[in-house]
């Protein structure tokens, strides 16, 4: 006969147990409370006490579930919107860094970023450098 392997369980595995048993263990008695007020309904003579308590407790968990998934949608919804959104922007970016890539402008040299007088098509605009002028 082989002999039995241990088998490791990790902590993730005891977490999870843990708070699936924490859980059941809520629900149990959010159960027997609902047992419990049932039962002192109908033992104070109050019409359909015991229907009444347990269709608001129903009525109450099924709310409380409902909140939970709006609440999941919205958060789903708000994150698939923010990718979306981030992934235009890149985009936009790349193509935009594309077409200024293809272009780069009128003057080849970059003489529209140095500082001085330059008009829209890259040229000096300012003292005219003719060499029988006096330079200084």
């Amino acid at each position: 006969m082989p002999a039995q392997q241990l088998v490791r369980i990790s902590r993730a595995h005891r977490w999870a147990y843990a708070c699936g048993m924490s859980a059941k263990r809520g629900y149990r008695k959010l159960k027997g409370f609902e047992s419990r007020v049932a039962k002192r309904a109908v033992t104070a003579g109050m019409p359909a006490g015991g229907l009444l308590v347990r269709g608001g407790f129903l009525v109450t968990k099924l709310a409380f579930l409902l909140g939970l998934l709006f609440i999941g949608f919205w958060l789903v919804a708000s994150v698939v919107t923010m990718i979306a959104v981030i992934g235009l922007l890149v985009s936009k970016a790349a193509i935009e860094t594309d077409l200024e890539g293809n272009d780069p402008g009128p003057d080849f040299l970059g003489a529209n970023s140095y500082l001085g007088n330059y008009d829209d098509n890259g040229h000096y605009i300012g003292h005219s450098k003719s060499s029988n002028s006096d330079v200084r």
